[in-house]
């Protein structure tokens, strides 16, 4: 092959590489845009919410309130996870709230309840909403089986949650794992 020819397979190379770039960025866009219309939505969803009439709750999740409950959770787009953050309390406690399998609950959350329900936590929950869906449109340079193996680990350390022993045995091995690919890795641009 000449120099000729190769300078422009060269060229040919580069434009195609800032192509890929472009299409990225463009890809990233999207992304952010649909997040920030997501976020949108919430608001709008919330505010409707907001202009319902105040209620009492006295620890009681009678059918009204359990389906104001749910009604508010999905109009705000949250999961119950996101809900028991709030609350303190399991995830499946929501659930129960929810379907019915928990008919009342502790003394401690009828302030904080009352106020999820009359709506003057809705900024605060469109605000962590907003934040995770901003880190979720962050794109990661994970390939999927990596991204797999930590979604494994988190699902682990969730599940063993209230056994401390397991959950700092998971972590102790994992920070050894850790250590011991840093080393590696520092070996190899040793040499």
């Amino acid at each position: 092959m000449t120099k000729a020819g190769s300078t422009e397979g060269n060229g040919k190379d580069k434009a195609k590489g800032k192509e890929k770039v472009k299409a990225k960025g463009k890809e990233k866009d999207k992304v952010k845009a649909k997040a920030k219309a997501k976020s949108k939505e919430m608001e709008i969803k919330a505010q409707d919410v907001k202009e319902e009439a105040s209620i009492h709750f006295d620890c009681e999740f009678t059918t009204p309130v359990r389906m104001l409950f749910r009604q508010k959770r999905e109009t705000l787009g949250l999961a119950y996870s996101s809900l028991a953050q709030i609350f303190v309390v399991n995830w499946s406690t929501v659930r129960k709230w929810e379907i019915g399998r928990t008919r009342y609950c502790n003394i401690r959350l009828r302030p904080i309840i009352e106020d999820y329900l009359n709506g003057k936590l809705d900024d605060l929950l469109i605000h962590c909403q907003r934040e995770k869906l901003s880190r979720q449109s962050m794109p990661r340079n994970l390939t999927p089986k990596v991204a797999n193996v930590l979604e494994k680990i988190e699902n682990t350390y969730r599940l063993c949650i209230n056994y401390p022993d397991l959950c700092e045995q998971l972590r102790k091995s994992l920070d050894e794992l850790s250590v011991v690919m840093l080393k590696k890795l520092l070996d190899i641009h040793k040499k």
